[in-house]
């Protein structure tokens, strides 16, 4: 029996998002999707980690990031999310991938039942060959209580699902050795 092969690539909002007009990229989106359906025909099970629901739901709120509280951050996570999912499907059809949605939260991690819940959803998901989009609920999560970022979320996903590979797309500059 052969090793089952995953990797979980965590996302960074200013890809995924158009920082001044606060709508997806679609053409990055375009190529994620393109490479995730060739690490798929490579026989990967992919997890995507995805931030961006937060800025693209910004203008529906009326906010931009520098104007942003954490009600309209987490307003502009519920405005934003349909739009991030719909935007994955949609690119994800034209490669024959299907899509689902999981939003998570801290408490996912920490209660044994919670986590073991996220984990099993997650297996079912990758066994049925679909391709989660993970975002934690910026709607009712605080800054005391959350995750983390999403970098953090990501490698607690990677955990999850034992992957082999973590792959991190950031605008972020440079290899920190510590905190800059």
């Amino acid at each position: 029996m052969s090793e089952v092969k995953r990797v979980v690539i965590k996302i960074g909002s200013s890809l995924l998002a158009d920082e001044k007009r606060l709508t997806p990229r679609w053409a990055f989106l375009q190529r994620v999707m393109d490479d995730v359906a060739l690490l798929r025909e490579e026989g990967y099970e992919v997890v995507l980690c995805s931030s961006g629901a937060v800025a693209l739901g910004m203008k529906t709120v009326g906010v931009t990031p520098a104007t942003a509280g954490l009600r309209d951050k987490q307003a502009a996570a519920a405005c934003g999310m349909p739009l991030l999912v719909a935007a994955y499907k949609q690119i994800g059809h034209e490669y024959g991938l299907e899509i689902a949605q999981i939003l998570v939260t801290l408490g996912d991690f920490e209660v044994h039942s919670r986590f073991l819940n996220t984990k099993n959803t997650l297996h079912r998901l990758l066994s049925a060959n679909v391709v989660p989009i993970i975002n934690e609920n910026d709607t009712i999560t605080t800054e005391e209580i959350r995750v983390g970022d999403n970098d953090r979320l990501a490698a607690k996903v990677a955990q999850m699902v034992q992957a082999q590979h973590l792959v991190i797309l950031t605008t972020v500059e440079g290899l920190y050795d510590r905190n800059p």
